[in-house]
């Protein structure tokens, strides 16, 4: 599986949190069981890797992934980003398009396509928008 070094990935871990890190592969150590991601060096067992995927671009490299700052806060886009309002139980506000569904709503999972808040209401991610309430991104 050396063919993996070098390349842009995404690692998905298949757990109940569906954890997926991206980076490049720097290292397969076949011997001991993992690999290390660029950048941060992270290691990862083989034994926690459900699947590898190649990705043409990293999203910490790519601009529109950034959360982009507005007079209340910033929009989420990144899956770090959800993950830290689920951890921290930061307030959120929930848009469908002009309309305002809730305005200080709170995470309590996600996945790649959809957010469950607090109230038990699952929303699709691709259909809403997600503001944390903050004055930094």
């Amino acid at each position: 599986m050396k063919h993996w070094v070098g390349k842009k990935v995404v690692v998905d871990n298949g757990g109940p949190y569906q954890t997926k890190r991206y980076g490049t592969l720097i290292r397969w150590n076949d011997k001991e069981q993992y690999i290390v991601l660029s950048p941060g060096g992270v290691r990862i067992g083989m034994k926690d890797i459900m699947s590898i995927r190649e990705v043409d671009v990293l999203p910490q490299e790519s601009r529109q992934a950034a959360g982009r700052a507005n007079s209340i806060g910033y929009v989420m886009r990144t899956m770090r980003q959800f993950e830290h309002a689920v951890l921290f139980r930061s307030e959120v506000m929930v848009w469908q398009g002009n309309k305002l569904l809730a305005s200080r709503a709170r995470l309590i999972k996600h996945n790649d396509q959809a957010v469950t808040l607090e109230d038990g209401t699952v929303l699709d991610k691709r259909e809403h928008r997600f503001i944390v309430r903050s004055f930094r991104g």
